[in-house]
């Protein structure tokens, strides 16, 4: 490969750009740049060409086309191995162009729905080129590879073929993935079009995970715009505690007040609301303290030190909360095999909306090759409950429904829940029969020491039969919510009524496969 003479310059984030310059300079390269790039460049000491010397205009259309010329797209597409090529760009009097330097400019901001003018052309467009003619131009996309760029050239005197590689796919990744970020930033016709006909999904690596769900499989961590808005304090994710606080998180969103979670194999164990810290943590815990054992548990609250107490001497593989009080932190750092993660957008969750506010437009999920784009499950209110045989139990019994309602709905379906008093007691969970997860979760209370006398409990989808019914009544359970939509509903609600329990009907699903 040859060596750098001529670099084009124009980014939007300068970030290090002063110091690879300089160290550029001093190694022969001459830089063309315009606007505020060359300006930036100039003050940091730096010779620059200016753009129009190379097209021999100063501006064109107020400055939209000052790099969408020939002598620019030229001097990148030319191939140093086409005598001819090399002869037409002599003969045109456009010069080489060896290295772009390119990133994009920011999107986002206040504007009008309509007003695509923040759409940055130039950049994806000279972007392409480089990266089309690897071999002959250099293409740096971003600050992060300018220390490596520096380093082979001042061992090599050039950029070598495996490199240009590297850096033109990665260009080409944020090509895409600012194409995928444009079009998310374009409504629909009625403005909050959740599933348009056509979708591209722009995402960058996070994390490189150590291996997959399993040891055998590769895999990284990929998030779409600025990351996935958590930050590791102690250890190292897998794929699989990811998905326990994905769960978590879901879950959490559901509730006003002070909450915890306890989640194991992408399933709850243990959800609890109550005053203070401590409290909800152990409430959780306790649901199913045998489940919990290498759990991960995700609370709403700051972490305190007399939480962190509490796991001194369980087993937990994760621990995600908005904040952790110093002393806290200091306490978990002496858990070996436990990981710490902070969530900062937890705390904000409740005020802005619930589940809807973090899960956003659009909820993605792969199949068969392809996606499921759906839009979020939101959440039911108390007024929309529609009681069986037209009487309003007390406000407790209907606190303990809309509790046991938000739990259920992140429980693998077949999903039945018993709750009292702002905690789970029992929960069975992703059975083919809905009267087996009925009876497990029966069974799971009683190996927590839970009674469920006065208990309600909830099904994410409705009864087939009374069967559950019965069995919860058996138990104890004073109150049953349910979607309904079966089409044995009048006998399962007749059931209910005649063994005297208050039967609540949502009239939504709540499945999770």
């Amino acid at each position: 490969m040859g060596s750098i003479a001529t670099a084009l310059v124009s980014v939007s984030d300068k970030t290090g750009l002063d110091e690879f310059a300089r160290r550029m300079s001093e190694l022969g390269v001459e830089f063309v740049a315009s606007g505020g790039t060359a300006e930036y460049l100039e003050r940091a000491g730096v010779k620059v060409t200016g753009i129009s010397e190379i097209t021999g205009r100063v501006d064109f259309l107020g400055g939209l086309v000052k790099t969408l010329h020939p002598a620019i797209h030229a001097g990148i597409l030319a191939d140093r191995s086409s005598p001819g090529h090399m002869e037409e760009l002599q003969s045109l009097g456009y010069r080489k162009i060896d290295m772009v330097v390119v990133n994009f400019y920011p999107l986002g901001g206040d504007r009008d729905s309509r007003d695509l003018s923040f759409i940055d052309i130039g950049g994806p467009a000279m972007t392409r080129a480089a990266a089309k003619n690897f071999g002959s131009c250099v293409i740096v996309p971003d600050s992060g590879w300018y220390g490596r760029v520096i380093e082979e050239i001042e061992a090599t005197g050039g950029v070598g073929r495996d490199l240009r590689w590297e850096l033109a796919r990665d260009a080409l990744s944020r090509t895409g993935s600012y194409d995928a970020r444009t079009l998310a930033l374009v409504p629909g016709e009625d403005g909050r079009e959740a599933v348009p006909v056509s979708m591209l999904v722009g995402m960058k690596r996070m994390l490189k995970l150590r291996y997959g769900e399993n040891p055998h499989q590769a895999a990284g961590f990929y998030c779409a715009g600025a990351g996935p808005g958590f930050e590791v304090l102690k250890g190292e994710l897998s794929y699989n505690n990811i998905l326990d606080l994905d769960c978590c998180l879901d879950a959490l969103a559901e509730f006003d007040g002070n909450a915890a979670i306890v989640v194991k194999h992408v399933g709850p164990c243990g959800v609890a609301e109550a005053e203070g810290e401590l409290g909800p943590l152990e409430r959780a815990y306790a649901c199913d303290p045998l489940s919990a054992f290498g759990g991960v548990i995700g609370v709403n609250f700051t972490f305190t030190e007399e939480c962190a107490g509490f796991l001194a001497k369980r087993f937990v593989e994760c621990i995600a909360a908005p904040a952790f009080e110093e002393a806290a932190l200091a306490r978990l750092r002496k858990k070996k095999r436990t990981r710490v993660v902070a969530v900062p957008g937890l705390s904000g969750l409740r005020a802005a909306g619930g589940p809807a506010a973090r899960i956003g437009a659009v909820r993605l999920r792969t199949a068969f090759g392809g996606m499921l784009a759906q839009s979020p499950d939101t959440g039911l209110l108390t007024a929309e409950l529609e009681f069986a045989g037209g009487k309003r139990p007390p406000d407790e019994v209907v606190r303990d429904l809309m509790f046991a309602w938000k739990a259920v709905k992140h429980v693998k379906s077949n999903a039945i829940v018993f709750a009292r008093s702002g905690r789970t007691l029992g929960i069975g969970a992703g059975q083919p029969s809905r009267v087996d997860s009925t009876k497990i979760a029966i069974r799971k209370a009683a190996e927590g020491g839970h009674d469920l006398e006065g208990s309600v409990m909830a099904s994410d989808g409705f009864f087939p039969f009374p069967d559950s019914v019965d069995l919860a009544h058996e138990a104890g359970a004073r109150a049953v919510v349910q979607p309904g939509g079966s089409i044995r509903d009048k006998e399962v609600i007749e059931r209910a009524l005649e063994l005297g329990m208050v039967m609540a009907l949502t009239h939504t699903r709540h499945f999770r496969h």
